[in-house]
This record gives structure tokens, C-alpha cells and sequence, in this order.
């Protein structure tokens, strides 16, 4: 049976190998290909800079020149338009890469020592993709902080913050979206230490995870602003705690930096979390009554 088991894993690591060989050679040919694209965008706006250039000189646009200059500018929209798509496309297939090496790493953490854990965990967060907007587009649900919509759905294998009881006491810890059945979450703690790892939760004790970063630059509202109560997990732990945001990210690749509340109302010193693990702090008030979860509005 165990012969069995690691002939299956053997293959199924040997399959994930090959597609990502695969589309790896797929993005070694559009990345080998671009410089030719960009060379055509390139040398359509050196053909604009020369005719603007001597109309200047002239010191008037005659209809000539000006018919000349639409066309080119027509021309190099239609040469970026195409440079961006290739971009795009690249940066599409590169998300595919970190899937499936995502994958391999969501396996890993089933097996390695806590500390070993905790930075494949963070991987996670710095291989989430970075959302790049067309023209004016606004950042998409679970884009940094831009909350969901109230249908969504988390899909099974996505990271959630669940509201658990555990030892005891009610705790934010990072599950594993398993299945999602009559209004109600079934997830999996993703800490293998913890003896007591599946759960069924109403949908209001779950908050789905980011699925892509937020850049500063191109989406600026997608983001906690400064003195903004949030969920956040504290460093070198999978659960979640209130915390105050003193900072925003400054670049697509930073973390927020924040000030863990504790039991007595006190701040922590500041601390840095990615933006894979801060979500918006819980509008309800949870009380335990009778051993069932009750609800306070």
C-alpha cells in the first residue's frame, strides 16, 4: 500500500514536472519573441518625434503632415496595444508557473517542521500575483483590501480566515477552503500540530484571502488606510489578531506595517505583515451562548 501511495505521488509529481517544462518553453518563446514587438512600437514613435520635430521647425501644421501624424499615432497605439497584450500574456503564464509551484508547496507543508512551515507560508504570499489594471480598470474583489462580493464563494484549495474554537477558545486561524455545502463552510486548518483541524462554519466566521496584490502605483484605494482597525496574522503564527495598520504597503512587494492590540488594550512594537494576510476586521460582535455561535448586530 505505502509502494503504492509513493508511485502515485511519484507520478503526479512527475506530471506537474512535465507542464511546467511545458509552459516554461511556452514563455522562453514570448519572451524571445517580445524584443521584436517592442522594436515596432519603437519605431513607430521615432517616425512621430522626426515629423513632429519638422513640423516645429516649420512652425505650422499643414493638412499633409497633420493626416501623417494620425496615422502614425493610430499605428502606435495599435503596436502598444499589442506589446501590452504579449506583457499581459506573459505575466498570465508566469501565474501558472507559481500555481502549480504552489501546489508542490501546499504539499511540503503537510510534512516540515514548524519553522520550516511558517516560510513556505510566506512564500505563498510573495508568489500571489500582482494585478495589473487596463487604463483606468478598478482593482477586482479580493485585489489587496477590496472586500468580496457577498455572493462569492471561496473555491476549495483557497486560503480563508475562519473563526474557530479550538482548546477551548475562539481563535482567526488560516484554514484551507474544503467544500462549500448548504450555506455553510467545511474547512481544514492548515497547522498540522493541531489535533482538531476540520470544521463546518457558517459563512459570516469565514473571510476568503486576497488572491492577487495590490500595487500602489497603478491602485491605490486597494489598500487599509493609516489608523484602520484590520485582521491581521502575527508573525511566525498562523492566527489572526486585531490589529491597527500605521503604515500601508509602498511597493506591490512590501507588507503593512502594524500594531498588534493585546488583552490589556496595549500595542505591540511595529510589525510587518504581508498583504496576503490582512483582511478587514469582523462588523459583528461574537458571543458564545450555550456552546452555540450567536450573533449580535
Amino acid at each position: 500500500m505505502a509502494m503504492t501511495k509513493s508511485l502515485i505521488d511519484t507520478t503526479v509529481a512527475g506530471k506537474e514536472n512535465s507542464d511546467e517544462q511545458t509552459i516554461l518553453k511556452k514563455l522562453f518563446k514570448m519572451i524571445f519573441n517580445l524584443p521584436q514587438t517592442v522594436s515596432s512600437t519603437e519605431a513607430v514613435i521615432d517616425i512621430i518625434n522626426t515629423t513632429q520635430e519638422q513640423v516645429i521647425k516649420k512652425g505650422m501644421t499643414d493638412p499633409e503632415s497633420q493626416k501623417s501624424l494620425i496615422s502614425f499615432y493610430e499605428s502606435a497605439d495599435i503596436e502598444t496595444a499589442r506589446e501590452e497584450e504579449i506583457i499581459r500574456s506573459i505575466l498570465e503564464i508566469i501565474r501558472e508557473i507559481r500555481n502549480i509551484r504552489h501546489q508542490n508547496i501546499k504539499s511540503l507543508l503537510q510534512s516540515q517542521r514548524s519553522s520550516t512551515f511558517l516560510k513556505l507560508l510566506q512564500v505563498t504570499a510573495t508568489r500571489m500575483p500582482v494585478w495589473h489594471p487596463r487604463h483606468d480598470e478598478q482593482p477586482p474583489p479580493l485585489c489587496g483590501a477590496i472586500e468580496p462580493l457577498p455572493s462569492y464563494v471561496a473555491k476549495s484549495g483557497d486560503l480563508v480566515a475562519a473563526l474557530v474554537k479550538q482548546s477551548g477558545e475562539e481563535r482567526w486561524i488560516v484554514a484551507e477552503a474544503v467544500a462549500f455545502k448548504n450555506g455553510r463552510y467545511e474547512v481544514e486548518d492548515i497547522d498540522v500540530k493541531e489535533t482538531n483541524r476540520n470544521f463546518t462554519l457558517e459563512k459570516i466566521y469565514v473571510k476568503p484571502l486576497p488572491l492577487m496584490r495590490a500595487d500602489p502605483v497603478t491602485c491605490p484605494d486597494a489598500f487599509f488606510p493609516c489608523n484602520q482597525f484590520v485582521l491581521a496574522m502575527y508573525p511566525q503564527t498562523t492566527c489572526f489578531f486585531k490589529a491597527l495598520v500605521k503604515a500601508p504597503p509602498k511597493t506591490s512587494y512590501d507588507g503593512y506595517e502594524v500594531l498588534f492590540e493585546d488583552d490589556f488594550n496595549q500595542y505591540t512594537i511595529m510589525m510587518v505583515v504581508s498583504q496576503r494576510f490582512v483582511v478587514s476586521y469582523p462588523s459583528l460582535e461574537i458571543i458564545h451562548k450555550d456552546d452555540e455561535m450567536m450573533v449580535e448586530y
